[in-house]
């Protein structure tokens, strides 16, 4: 839906130039907003609390939208300032914030806000937030108005505007959530892998270059393969983190992917692993599926590194990849001989930053099963996992993606 959409055909005559206060005190967020908000309204901004109370009260806008966390009065003391007059308890309010529990949300919306967003603000979700609540607004003040014969007369009118906007919701709400996951995995990429994978890619080359000719032939071997494994991550978390930080259109981007070659890079890559854990891998033939190769080689990985990693003590790993298909899909099951996972812990495997083991017991950050999921999503696709601890040992994880023809 577009913003022309979002707003009545007479918007420009009924709603004039909507007045939008901002109030946040980091001036940089005050300075994004207002290039993404500049085409909707007049803006208005306060870096305090009691500067945005008097803004409020000197000249009543449309809606506010709202940094809780403030020094002085914060953005919730400032909602129960703005309840108790009667001229603006029923201006709208967006809160946009860095705290991130339920609590606050809660809060926040006990006390009046109108909606609650949490930074980094995706521009576009933003702007649909604005929008459909500067439409609300303006659909309340015009109803305030109406005759209760005219009420009537409007009541279908209203309720299709509410479906209209709960699936414009929904819809902002799935890729809020879609964007915190990507921003959180954003910053994780950014620094803590790329850190450590410069340092072993710049020691790397230094032996290579100084002390290459004295290494016997299968160290220079077992050096070639660090270096490109290196390569390979630093291109993998090259695209992951590109696709996570750019409005990304999956389907233009999209190749003929052969996950049998994808494999057998792997392999590759994971070959100190395998050697060092006596792992047995075992890849039955694969299919090419339409895909991003790049993002179906982060999941794979992720699936493959999980086997090799939570086994039980001193037990070598075995790792199973097969695959069926049908008219529709391609399944490809990834099936180990790990400690396994238990039923009520299934569904939480698939939430950022949970570990069900101790970091002790086993290394991790908590965010991969989670982007592979997302991965598969946005491929049009399911992930899902099976395994019965008190049956017997390992997991199937279960990865099925739709056959589609590759858009030319």
């Amino acid at each position: 839906m577009t913003e022309k959409e979002l707003l009545p055909a007479n918007a420009d005559a009924v709603m004039g130039s909507p007045d939008i206060l901002v109030v946040d005190d980091d001036v940089v967020v005050i300075q994004a907003m207002a290039s993404h908000l500049k085409t909707i309204g007049r803006l208005r901004f306060a870096t305090d609390g009691l500067n945005a109370l008097r803004l409020m009260r000197e000249s009543v806008p449309d809606l506010i939208l709202l940094d809780a966390q403030m020094p002085g009065l914060t953005g919730f003391q400032l909602l129960d300032e703005k309840r108790a007059d009667p001229r603006l308890a029923d201006v709208p309010v967006i809160m946009i914030t860095n705290l991130s529990g339920e609590e606050h949300e809660q809060m926040g919306l006990e006390k009046g806000a109108a909606d609650f967003l949490a930074k980094p603000v995706n521009p576009s979700i933003l702007r649909a937030r604005v929008l459909t609540q500067l439409r609300l607004a303006h659909a309340n003040s015009v109803l305030k108005r109406l005759s209760v014969m005219d009420r009537l007369n409007l009541a279908a009118a209203m309720e299709e505007l509410r479906a209209s906007n709960a699936n414009l919701q929904k819809t902002v709400d799935e890729l809020a959530a879609t964007n915190g996951r990507l921003s959180q995995f954003v910053r994780i990429a950014s620094h803590d892998l790329r850190e450590p994978l410069n340092t072993v890619d710049q020691f790397a080359g230094l032996i290579e270059e100084d002390d290459g000719p004295n290494l016997s032939d299968s160290g220079r071997q077992y050096l070639r393969l660090v270096r490109k494994a290196g390569a390979r991550m630093r291109t993998l978390l090259d695209d992951v983190v590109n696709y996570a930080q750019l409005d990304v259109d999956l389907d233009e981007s999209m190749t003929t992917v052969s996950l049998q070659t994808l494999m057998e890079d792997l392999r590759d890559a994971l070959a100190a692993r395998l050697d060092q854990t006596r792992a047995v891998l075992v890849v039955e033939p694969l299919p090419e599926v339409v895909g991003h190769g790049s993002l179906l080689a982060v999941v794979f990985q992720n699936l493959l590194t999980n086997g090799l990693k939570f086994v039980g003590k001193d037990q070598p790993p075995s790792i199973h990849v097969s695959s069926t298909q049908s008219d529709e899909d391609v399944v490809i099951e990834f099936r180990d001989n790990g400690i396994g996972i238990h039923p009520e812990d299934q569904a939480r495997i698939f939430e950022p930053f949970v570990r069900l083991s101790r970091k002790q017991e086993f290394d991790g950050t908590g965010l991969g099963l989670t982007q592979a999921r997302k991965i598969i999503e946005a491929h049009g696709g399911t992930l899902s996992v099976s395994s019965r601890p008190a049956v017997g040992p390992g997991t199937t994880f279960k990865v099925v993606l739709p056959k589609r023809p590759l858009s030319r």
